[in-house]
This record gives structure tokens, C-alpha cells and sequence, in this order.
């Protein structure tokens, strides 16, 4: 009953020679699901083996391009394979105007499949999907622009325990997330700065990567997962060693990585 996040990059506002832009697959017991689409997704997808034809659900953050842009070109090559399964995008209101600008512009009127925007809004903690796998719940960030976190929580299984992630980017501390995502399994939260660069992310509405650890430490996450990196540091080890002062379970979302969260047996 596998229940793992792999990454396909972590990379912020500038990639790198080592770092795509942010992408991730979750995998709920053999259901992927996107995490994000920056720029060259679809390439790390065929790189690791993970056809393009097992997604069908994305869940976007925000519209910021980091985010997003990667998504036309997945549509695109989708389309090629002629691709008839639906496609649902789950994201803040405005991605009808990328989506109507791409095929208005490419002359792809009608797609060989649909592409359906899913908008997420609202307050407090709200739920956006429920299948077999998983319910999942989302709620709004701290970021510049309208941002949404993601819960992820298993269905209940025979004898197991349900498990459940959290996907938090872009966005800076505020006191509600951890209540939102008590007691998660696995947190993946972005670190865009050092704290030696504090300013930068008071400004932009980032967090450091102390202050991803608090988050998880006032949550009681089971492990906690960073990505999210400024291409202004060289080396990330850096991030590690100021998280762990504050969250020991943490690690870097190394890409091409995939992070598991063990199945929990109901005791008898």
C-alpha cells in the first residue's frame, strides 16, 4: 500500500543547472497525483518513468509562473497522444485565462480530450477532492498572490492506519497552518531562504527553513520535507542543518528522490 512523494524539482523563481522548477508526484497506493507544473515537468515525469497518461488530477498552488508554465506543454503533448481521459486542474481562479489564451493562440480550440479547471477558493480548511484513494482538503496560504495549500488524507484500509500529507508553497508563517495540518505524516514545506536572509523573506512571502521547521514542530508532522530553494545559494546542505536545530525528521526534496510514508498497522 505505497504512499510516497517523489520530486521532480525544487527549485523557486530561477532554476539551476541542478534544479528544475517546483514539481511533485504523489503516489497514493498506485493513484498519481501533480503537485505543481513549473517549467520542464513533463520532461522529469519521462525521465523517472511516470507516464503522462496516469495523470489525471493537478493540484496547483498559485498562478506565478514557477507554478504553472510547464502545464502548457504537458497539455500539448497530451493532446499529441490523443488523449481522450479528462484532465481536472485544481487551482485559484484566473487559470481559465491561461488555459483560453493557449489554445486560442495554438489553434487547439478543441483539445482531443478535456481540460477541466476545478477552481479552488475559500477559507479556513475546505475539501476539493474525494476518490478512492484519498479525501483531499485544501486551504489559503500566505503568499502575494491568492495561494492554496493541500491535505492529502488516505482512506481507511483493512487494518492500517490512514496516512496523510501536506503540501504548503508559497507562502510565509502564520499561526492557523499547523492547526490546519496537525498531527500530518509527512509535510513538505517550502524553505525558500536561509535565515541569514530573513528580510528577503518577510518581503516576498517566503519562509526560511528555520521557520519551516517550527511550523512542523507546532504541528506534530511526522517528517518534514523542504523544497522551494533560491537559486541564490549555492549548496543546500545549509537549509538541513537549520532545520534539524529546530525539527531532527527533516530532509532536502533532492530531485528524482521519491520520500515514503510507511503503512501504520491498527494495533490488536
Amino acid at each position: 500500500m505505497p504512499l510516497t512523494l517523489t520530486s521532480l524539482g525544487c527549485a523557486s523563481a530561477l532554476p539551476t543547472k541542478d534544479n528544475y522548477f517546483t514539481a511533485h508526484v504523489l503516489n497514493i497506493r498506485g493513484r498519481p497525483f501533480l503537485l505543481d507544473c513549473g517549467e520542464g515537468t513533463q520532461l522529469r515525469l519521462r525521465q523517472l518513468g511516470i507516464s503522462l497518461g496516469t495523470i489525471d488530477h493537478i493540484f496547483i498552488t498559485h498562478l506565478h509562473a514557477d507554478h504553472v508554465f510547464g502545464m502548457l506543454g504537458m497539455i500539448s503533448s497530451m493532446h499529441l497522444l490523443k488523449r481522450k481521459e479528462p484532465l481536472y486542474v485544481h487551482a485559484p481562479r484566473g487559470l481559465e485565462k491561461l488555459l483560453a489564451f493557449y489554445f486560442d493562440f495554438s489553434g487547439k480550440q478543441d483539445p482531443s480530450f478535456p481540460v477541466i479547471h476545478e477552481v479552488v477558493e475559500g477559507q479556513g480548511v475546505f475539501p476539493v477532492m474525494d476518490c478512492e484513494q484519498a479525501a483531499v482538503l485544501s486551504f489559503p496560504l500566505n503568499h502575494g498572490v491568492p495561494t492554496y495549500g493541500y491535505l492529502f488524507r488516505e482512506k481507511p484500509v483493512r487494518r492500517s492506519v490512514p496516512r496523510s500529507v501536506a503540501y504548503c508553497t508559497d507562502t510565509a508563517p502564520f499561526p492557523e497552518l499547523a492547526g490546519w495540518i496537525e498531527g500530518v505524516d509527512l509535510l513538505f514545506h517550502e524553505a525558500t531562504y536561509l535565515e541569514k536572509d530573513l528580510e528577503s523573506a518577510i518581503r516576498y512571502k517566503h519562509c526560511t527553513a528555520r521557520q519551516a521547521a517550527q511550523t512542523a514542530l507546532e504541528a506534530g508532522a511526522g517528517k518534514l520535507l523542504l523544497g522551494h530553494f533560491s537559486s541564490r545559494y549555492k549548496e543546500t546542505p545549509a537549509y538541513l542543518a537549520e532545520a534539524k536545530e529546530i525539527f531532527p525528521n527533516t530532509e532536502l526534496s533532492t530531485e528524482g528522490r521519491t520520500f515514503s510514508v510507511p503503512r501504520k498497522l491498527i494495533a490488536t
